[in-house]
């Protein structure tokens, strides 16, 4: 009891202090913003055909492994409206959920905004960037980061743990 009372103590802590708390300090998570060059119409299809290409079990992983061979497998779309594509990302080993989502803001001439997000559905203070590999998987399989006017809008404060993220660390 007094161990769950001083980490609930530590836990209330670290969001108080923390410049932009998260708005739950129980799910690791990360907000993250891309520009690019091209119609927001392409690119939401280019991150929906990349979902589709990755729904699939072929990690790499095979049984008896303690570590993943790729990440690049077990993508979901769930669905879209409009300008917002959802989904889902599974963990090969693991098996944790984070639900993934993007919304396409049209700019001008044409510019597109993506706000992305991925949130972890367990219980997870801390994520190795797991949440930003998690949307930047997408983005670089579908080629969107090739874009000449390619940027990206995100730190450490509303992506859980991205000044550590390896999206390479488990190539398939």
């Amino acid at each position: 009891m007094l161990f769950s009372a001083v980490v609930s103590a530590v836990l209330v802590s670290s969001v108080l202090s923390a410049p932009q708390a998260p708005k739950d300090p129980f799910h690791a998570d990360c907000s993250v913003k891309w520009t690019l060059s091209e119609s927001c119409d392409t690119v939401q299809q280019k991150i929906i055909d990349q979902m589709i290409a990755w729904d699939n079990e072929d990690c790499g992983t095979k049984p008896g492994d303690d570590k993943p061979n790729g990440q690049k497998c077990l993508y979901k779309h769930t669905g879209s409206n409009g300008e917002v594509t959802e989904g889902t990302h599974t963990t090969p080993i693991h098996r944790y959920v984070d639900d993934l989502k993007f919304t396409f803001i049209s700019g001008s001439a044409p510019t597109c905004l993506v706000d992305a997000y991925s949130r972890s559905q367990t219980f997870s203070i801390l994520d190795y960037g797991t949440n930003y590999c998690n949307l930047f998987n997408l983005m670089d399989g579908s080629g969107l980061v090739l874009d000449p006017e390619f940027s990206e809008d995100t730190n450490d404060d509303i992506c859980t743990q991205r000044s550590s993220a390896d999206c390479d660390i488990y190539k398939k």
